[in-house]
């Protein structure tokens, strides 16, 4: 419990572009009857010169989760995975530096490389074909899965997604600097995901609940720990590079498979406008907006696994 007691230090950060993972021990499904409780076996894959861990829950097809800003695979909303856990094979992982995953001594964290790391994995794995779900920066790197490994995604949703370069939207600049000051307290910043009203002061706060319980009981990873050196390079990768991308948004005309952009119609992180800009881009592509802010997932859960599982199906 230290880990998780150090980390709700500083979840303000996390949660920021990221998802919270319990699992359904924590709550009786709807017909009533009991499930055994989850328990994760941490496996590791050889992706380059890095190791990925991972771990998978569920049955069905496969559904690659990719995760956002300084988020491991423990952070993914409770509620969510067991609703998307019921009718597919959730394969959740750290990305490089994160949590248990390892990294190189040299810098080559861009999102592209995430991309291919996440590519690497499904290989690994001997997939030929994953649908993904990717979130916040997650959701970058899921735009350049589909640019650059077309032959590896059968589906994809992307969630609080941006197009980078200069067609995207930034979050408000008051946003980022309450973000960014280390004055401001942690629930306050935990609030900013959430909308600005008692549902979502609620919402944020069962989440952070629900995450002890899940770790307390064991159905999550006890995996939250990021470096200094992964804080600094993820968050190089997600911003300075990330503007300086001017091929993004055009390769999104390219993809060919389907895709479902989805956001928090009070998202102020990555404001509703870079999903719009996403799906127009992207042929044929679905767009969905839910009650909520960048944590919408957590907000609207079941609302969201329901659209992704119609998607998806």
């Amino acid at each position: 419990m230290l880990k998780l007691k150090a980390w709700l230090r500083r979840l303000v950060i996390a949660v920021v572009i990221v998802g919270v993972c319990v699992g359904g021990a924590l709550a009786a499904p709807a017909s009533g009857e009991l499930r055994p409780p989850f328990r994760p076996e941490i496996k590791y894959a050889q992706v380059g010169d890095i190791r990925l861990a991972y771990y998978t829950r569920g049955q069905g097809e496969p559904l690659l989760m990719i995760n956002g800003f300084l988020s491991t695979m423990s952070l993914w909303d409770p509620l969510m995975v067991e609703e998307l856990a019921s009718q597919h094979q959730l394969i959740l992982f750290d990305n490089r530096g994160v949590g248990l995953s390892t990294d190189t001594p040299e810098n080559h964290t861009t999102i592209a490389q995430m991309a291919d790391d996440a590519a690497g994995l499904i290989r690994s794995l001997g997939y030929p074909k994953v649908s993904i779900l990717a979130y916040s920066m997650g959701a970058r790197i899921g735009q350049q899965l589909l640019i650059r490994h077309p032959d590896l995604v059968a589906k994809a949703v992307l969630c609080a997604a941006n197009p980078g370069g200069n067609q995207q939207e930034p979050a408000n600049a008051d946003v980022e600097a309450r973000l960014n000051d280390p004055r401001t307290p942690e629930m306050d910043k935990i609030a900013l995901t959430f909308t600005d009203n008692a549902a979502g002061r609620q919402a944020a706060k069962a989440v952070v609940a629900r995450l002890k319980a899940a770790v307390a009981a064991g159905i999550v990873p006890n995996d939250f720990k990021v470096s200094s050196q992964t804080i600094a390079r993820q968050d190089r990768a997600r911003t300075v590079l990330w503007r300086n991308n001017t091929s993004n948004f055009e390769a999104l005309k390219g993809i060919r498979v389907p895709v479902l952009v989805t956001d928090g119609r009070s998202d102020t992180i990555d404001p509703p406008r870079n999903a719009q800009l996403i799906a127009n881009q992207i042929p044929f592509a679905w767009l969905a907006f839910f009650d909520g802010g960048h944590a919408f997932l957590y907000q609207s859960y079941r609302k969201f696994a329901d659209t992704v599982n119609v998607f998806l199906s």
